[in-house]
């Protein structure tokens, strides 16, 4: 069964802009070391952290909270590796997946990640599997 799903786009170049403009503090806020890392071995980092923050983005959807306080941005990875992504949550972004995942079920959290022409995109899909 379906529990969320969520969507996200944005322009590639407003991330470089930001990570050229606010640097390292932005990228501290947002982004875990784990995602910076991942982010900052590709050919284009603007392009990566762009997937990654839609990802992040299209999660928040998904999990039906928008960006709160009690689900903060590094309670939501996003790990990219080549063409594959994967999320993983903790704190508050697991708090709340559980509590939308119905007894007996198992919660299955599937993300993909894409973007070129300057836009990259996110769809988040979180699924209730009987256990």
């Amino acid at each position: 069964m379906i529990l969320g799903v969520g969507v996200d786009l944005c322009q590639v170049e407003r991330i470089r802009r930001s990570l050229k403009g606010l640097g390292e503090a932005w990228i501290d806020e947002l982004f875990t070391a784990e995602e910076r890392r991942l982010c900052q071995l590709g050919a284009d980092h603007a392009l990566l952290f762009a997937r990654a923050f839609c990802g992040k983005e299209a999660c928040f959807k998904a999990l039906g909270t928008g960006v709160i306080a009690e689900v903060g941005w590094h309670d939501i990875e996003i790990l990219q590796s080549g063409v594959s992504a994967a999320a993983q949550l903790s704190g508050g972004a697991l708090r709340r997946l559980r509590e939308i995942t119905p007894p007996g079920h198992a919660a299955v959290v599937q993300v993909v990640c894409a973007g070129g022409a300057g836009l990259a995109q996110a769809i988040v899909t979180i699924s209730g599997v009987l256990r």
